[in-house]
């Protein structure tokens, strides 16, 4: 157990490192969960003002929640916030390595893995730099993955392990809906594997979704109180809409940064501006229906550039960086890419069938988020799933080849 320690050094340094370089050292940007977390603690209860409207269920709560009570006094304390960000980037290598163990049965690449992922570029510097949720949910990300593996790798105790991983996924859900889907896409990549029984997958999924919206459904019963219909968040439409209108190029702006509902027609911009949260909600949905309409050609290509986008660059990928920060993101993903896959391609030939399942479900999870973003919207940080996947086969291919190295000397 002490070499997972080197998963812990590594992160600590990456964030000592890029703190020391940073000229304004525990300054954190805001963030909309800030506005709510500040709400909630000035007695104003869960809401945020978005395009004219007070949104009683813009998120889901969790981070917002505990942002909340981090920030109780009515101050936000940078470096309490920086370090339980950090904890939860650190928390997600070590399940990352988790993985790594279960799926290569060997330590040296369990760490390996678990080190690329704590110094990912994108959790290092979310939870240096701002008051985000981006390590959380990767955290909830890795964790679900891991218990849906765990729940299907033995035959004994199936139900008790899949409702043990539904509560799992329910508490996820009070953070990151999204990853319902990938959850799903997981336990039906399963039931496909040749020589499965789907029966057996088909009742565990069932015990594990049954689970998992018993505990998010206070969520759910107080949103219905509030709109009459059960709903997650009340800014989903506005996320589809997003990356499906005429102004769309995929993300939540243009090249140079400016927010795609500013680029819209007046009259929509003034019919949503005096619209209510939930009157919002379906005028985003209207006008999302209306482009697949009469533009079927322009969502479809719309459509394959986010999915293009999920594993390459986004139009306004970095836009908010310097240019060195650019280079250096765009570098270290080429090399996590290039070392990524051929760790997949090495691994899978002398895997075992277990070990193929979990590969097949891991490489499902992130393709059902990928088409998710494919379908709403996408921005970089989303496809950290995908990166932390990367990393374990990116340790794949540079534990073999230091082997090898050494072999031949």
């Amino acid at each position: 157990m002490k070499r997972f320690l080197w998963v812990i050094a590594t992160g600590l340094l990456a964030r000592g490192l890029l703190l020391l370089c940073d000229p304004t050292p525990g300054t954190l940007k805001h963030f909309e969960p800030s506005i709510i977390a500040d709400n909630l603690n000035a007695g104003r209860g869960f809401v945020f003002e978005q395009y004219g409207a007070t949104y009683h269920a813009w998120k889901e709560p969790l981070y917002i929640i505990l942002l909340s009570w981090l920030s109780r006094g009515g101050k936000t304390h940078a470096v309490t916030v920086m370090l339980v960000q950090s904890l939860f980037g650190i928390a997600t290598a070590l399940g990352v390595s988790l993985i790594g163990y279960h799926l290569f049965r060997n330590v040296s690449r369990a760490v390996v893995a678990g080190m690329i992922a704590s110094a990912n570029p994108f959790l290092v510097y979310y939870d240096t730099h701002f008051i985000h949720p981006l390590s959380l949910d990767a955290l909830l990300f890795v964790a679900t993955a891991l218990s849906i593996l765990w729940a299907m790798s033995d035959h004994a105790g199936g139900l008790r392990r899949s409702a043990l991983a539904g509560l799992m996924m329910g508490f996820s859900l009070w953070q990151r809906a999204t990853l319902l889907v990938p959850g799903l896409v997981m336990w039906l990549s399963r039931a496909l594997f040749p020589g499965m029984k789907k029966a057996v997958v088909a009742r565990r999924a069932c015990v594990w979704l049954v689970v998992a919206l018993l505990i998010i459904a206070p969520w759910l019963i107080r949103n219905y109180r509030l709109f009459g219909r059960l709903i997650l968040t009340t800014d989903a439409a506005h996320i589809l809409w997003l990356g499906n209108n005429p102004h769309s190029n995929g993300t939540y702006s243009d090249g140079e940064g400016q927010r795609v509902f500013y680029l819209t027609e007046p009259e929509l911009q003034a019919k949503i501006a005096s619209a209510s949260e939930l009157e919002q909600y379906e005028i985003f949905l209207e006008e999302v229906k209306r482009f697949v309409r009469t533009h079927p050609g322009r969502s479809i290509g719309l459509f394959i550039r986010k999915l293009w986008a999920f594993f390459w660059f986004s139009p306004n990928a970095g836009i908010e960086y310097n240019a060195w920060q650019q280079r250096l993101y765009r570098g270290v993903y080429i090399l996590l890419l290039i070392f990524g896959v051929g760790g997949l391609i090495g691994h899978w030939k002398q895997a075992t069938p277990m070990q193929r399942h979990w590969i097949v479900m891991l490489m499902a999870a992130v393709g059902g988020l990928a088409l998710l973003h494919a379908a709403t919207a996408i921005n970089m940080k989303h496809r950290v799933p995908w990166e932390l996947v990367l990393s374990l086969f990116a340790a794949e291919s540079l534990v073999r080849g230091v082997c090898v190295i050494f072999q031949e000397k």
